[in-house]
């Protein structure tokens, strides 16, 4: 059997960070990076990865992450229109994540009727979840690509955007919108972040680039979607490498995939305790475990990260597990030796 772990953000994005970086509590993890097979891509994001490997079929990619909701997208054109914290910095303008919004269901109520009140000409805004937002586009609109979140969230929004002036007057006015709603001014009073701006994207398909896996395991919608979208099995998550061993030993498949994506909120923020955290976790409940399965009930395991170092791809097979001469890679000799040679 070939399992395939999806891991985002196995690489600290700060090489220079050291208490992110330093003793950090996963030796079967480094041991394994020290024996496998390396490749190195350019910079990918998370949800282009996923639909690299799956494809989206004659969808898009917001279609497919409305389908992992478990709602039909019908045959509408949809983007993702997620609602977004845009901060200053630096004299900067950038791109806070959703997640930092923690929105109330009364409140996503409210923006979504002002919005669909105001924006009749765009099409219908939807929310089946808080944080994840769509617009149910008109006949004919076509907005110009955007990076998807977990490439855009804490980077320049003036990087972000294409040169496209009809774009740039679309978010403004959404901008202007959101500011002056009641909404907002609530939450500016107690302190909160304020939704003021919405971040349009996943309006187009992708092919596959290689044949993917038979089964995926995991929550995140797009991942469900995109499944559901080319007709393979489609599961939630195990909550450890156990009780996955036990399950796929009784399906059979030959190749499967795991997305396991708990290191990618922390890394997004920047909260380098919580992601120290998360890697023993990862260490303790699936690494170590398909380490002493390599061989056995696994005859190759790849390790696939989409890090501010590039698309990382480590390769392992049955052999590896006897290959004592290799030397453990620590994560952060890694980082730092990929920082100093750019993709």
């Amino acid at each position: 059997m070939h399992l395939t772990l999806l891991i985002p953000e196995l690489l600290w994005p700060e090489p220079a960070d050291q208490a992110a970086l330093d003793q950090l509590a996963c030796p079967t993890l480094e041991k394994l990076l020290g024996r496998a097979r390396f490749q190195r891509q350019p910079r990918q994001a998370l949800e282009t990865c996923l639909a690299g490997i799956l494809g989206t079929g004659p969808r898009s990619l917001a279609a497919c992450r409305l389908a992992g909701e478990s709602r039909d997208p019908g045959e509408s054109s949809w983007y993702c229109a997620d609602p977004v914290h845009l901060q200053f910095h630096h004299e900067r303008i950038i791109l806070g994540n959703a997640e930092l919004l923690a929105l109330q269901t009364e409140e996503v109520e409210q923006l979504l009727a002002s919005l669909n009140r105001d924006f009749p000409d765009l099409g219908r805004f939807h929310a089946p979840h808080p944080q994840r937002w769509y617009l149910e586009a008109v006949p004919g609109l076509n907005l110009p690509p955007l990076p998807p979140p977990s490439a855009a969230t804490g980077r320049q929004l003036g990087a972000l955007l294409p040169e496209a002036p009809d774009l740039a007057r679309l978010l403004n006015e959404l901008q202007m919108l959101l500011h002056t709603h009641p909404v907002n001014r609530a939450r500016e009073a107690s302190r909160r972040p304020l939704v003021n701006g919405l971040w349009l994207w996943g309006g187009t398909g992708q092919a596959a680039t290689a044949p993917g896996p038979e089964r995926v395991w995991g929550d995140e919608p797009l991942l469900q979607g995109l499944a559901r979208s080319s007709a393979r099995d489609a599961r939630p998550r195990p909550p450890h490498a156990q009780a996955w061993l036990a399950a796929s030993k009784a399906g059979g498949n030959p190749r499967e995939l795991i997305l396991l994506e708990q290191l990618l909120a922390p890394a997004l923020v920047e909260d380098g305790d919580s992601w120290k955290a998360q890697v023993a976790d990862l260490e303790r409940h699936w690494i170590a475990p398909l380490a002493q399965a390599l061989g056995r009930e696994l005859s190759r395991l790849t390790l696939l990260s989409p890090t501010a170092y590039g698309l990382l791809q480590w390769e392992l097979g049955a052999a590896s597990r006897w290959q004592f001469w290799k030397s453990a890679r620590p994560l952060a000799t890694l980082a730092r030796q990929l920082a100093d040679s750019p993709p």
